[in-house]
This record gives structure tokens, C-alpha cells and sequence, in this order.
């Protein structure tokens, strides 16, 4: 039982991680945003458009800290 969580752990963690990873400018990072909010809290959509703006100025998304809390720059700005 324990060996069965575990590896649906893994997989779920490779699933988020390669959907972060192909995400390559402000936009695709705001679209991973408001899947995960609409699929957590929908309370959360506002933080999307917040984060999208200051990535438009900055080049920088910054992932909530439910997902790592990672920020990810050099992105473009779309």
C-alpha cells in the first residue's frame, strides 16, 4: 500500500514538474496558474493576474508555495 501512494506521489510530481518546465513565457505560466487555482482554490485566480503583471515588467513568474514557491525568469514577455 504504502509502494502504490508512493509511486502515484512520483508520478503526480513528474506531471507538475514537466508542465512547469514547458512553460516558457508569462502567459503559459499565467495559463499553469489559473489551472491549478480553478483545480484548487479558485479563490487564488486574482494572485494569477498579479503574478502575470509583474512578470510582464520583470521576466519573472513566481509559483505559489503550495507548488515550491519557485521563481522562474528569463521568460518572455507575452
Amino acid at each position: 500500500m504504502r509502494a502504490t501512494l508512493a509511486i502515484a506521489f512520483i508520478v503526480l510530481f513528474a506531471i507538475f514538474s514537466l508542465q512547469a518546465a514547458s512553460a516558457a513565457s508569462c502567459s503559459s505560466w499565467r495559463s499553469l496558474c489559473v489551472k491549478r487555482a480553478r483545480a484548487n482554490n479558485p479563490a487564488y485566480l486574482p494572485d494569477c493576474d498579479a503574478k502575470f503583471g509583474e512578470c510582464l515588467s520583470g521576466g519573472c513568474f513566481t509559483e505559489g508555495a503550495k507548488f515550491g514557491g519557485a521563481t522562474h525568469c528569463g521568460l518572455a514577455k507575452k
